[in-house]
């Protein structure tokens, strides 16, 4: 699973709401432990079910709607570096560089050729909801561009993978050619367009926030890294009283079992195969530096009897655990 910032689902949903959507539509989400917290990001799912349900009250201009409400305050401390580039164009760069303090779905990727900016954007939709999302971002982007200079910049060329049968507000915002069902997510502008300062220039100010947004970014995947610790350290240590459930871990880390399956996943990792892994680890050190028979490993690793120990190393391994121990002290 995915996160995004709380502020671009709590504007969605205000949005939504005002479109005529029942508020027991989300009822579902109020057992997400990040919006009980007030959390600065929230799983995507959230946000692509909102998305949808708006997008079926109010059609195409849900997304249009939804990305000119969107403006710099929304995004934290990337949006006031936005407020403060030198030009437009600084902007975009911002956004590639630090997409990853709005969402962790998805990527940009700039390209310059022949005098025309473009802006790739790598997310794929498996669901409506990310075919809006899509939509907003494009929409976002260009009201953002439009906010920070005071100026009318238009693209002259949108570009989405997805298919759409009314096209008339999109072209109607972008004022531009606007293809659906096309190879890629493109956004174009004239590279020249980009070239014009920003309202509140400062250079010292946005040189500040840079480095705080590269303390954030460092921030986002320190933490997890962090969480895949204290998981590790609990499994191993409870092993010995038995395997523990994630219900068991996910409370004592003071979060619900589907967020810590999420954190896990977005770390390519399922809970059952975390705890094998340490499960080995473990074993293994243990047969390596201990002098502990096979029967009190095989406890320490949390399995009742030897012999069902026996068969998942030599499945983790493709060695017995008495080859295993010859093997490493020959």
């Amino acid at each position: 699973m995915y996160f995004v910032s709380s502020s671009i689902y709590h504007k969605a949903t205000n949005l939504a709401l005002s479109e005529g959507m029942p508020s027991s539509s989300l009822n579902a989400h109020h057992s997400s432990v990040e919006l009980q917290q007030n959390a600065k990001y929230i799983p995507i799912d959230l946000l692509f079910d909102v998305y949808e349900l708006g997008d079926h009250r109010a059609g195409a201009s849900f997304s249009v709607k939804q990305g000119k409400q969107l403006v710099c305050d929304d995004y934290g401390t990337l949006g006031l570096s936005w407020k403060t580039c030198w030009l437009a164009k600084e902007v975009i760069d911002r956004l590639e560089r630090f997409m990853v303090l709005v969402t962790d779905y998805g990527s940009l990727q700039i390209e310059e050729v022949n005098g025309i900016t473009k802006i790739n954007l790598f997310r794929d939709a498996s669901r409506r909801g990310v075919e809006i999302s899509n939509e907003v971002s494009f929409v976002m982007i260009v009201n953002v561009l439009q906010e920070v200079t005071g100026k009318d910049i238009t693209p002259v060329r949108v570009d989405f993978k997805h298919f759409c049968s009314d096209t008339s507000q999109f072209q109607d915002f972008f004022q531009c050619p606007v293809n659906f069902a096309q190879p890629i997510y493109s956004l174009q502008f004239k590279t020249n367009d980009l070239n014009v300062q920003t309202i509140k220039a400062d250079k010292s100010i946005n040189a500040y926030l840079e480095e705080r947004m590269a303390e954030e970014k460092r921030g986002i995947h320190s933490n997890a890294d962090q969480l895949l610790k204290e998981v590790h350290q609990l499994i191993a240590e409870s092993l010995p009283s038995g395997i523990p459930s994630i219900i068991q871990v996910s409370e004592y880390l003071g979060m619900s079992a589907r967020t810590l399956k999420r954190r896990l996943s977005d770390k390519g990792h399922t809970f059952r195969d975390y705890v094998q892994n340490i499960q080995q680890e473990v074993a293994s050190s243990l047969i390596r530096n201990s002098s502990q028979s096979m029967a009190e490993i095989a406890f320490q690793t949390g399995f009742s009897e030897q012999s069902a120990f026996n068969r998942a190393f030599k499945r983790w391994t493709g060695q017995s655990p008495l080859d295993y121990q010859k093997q490493q002290r020959s």
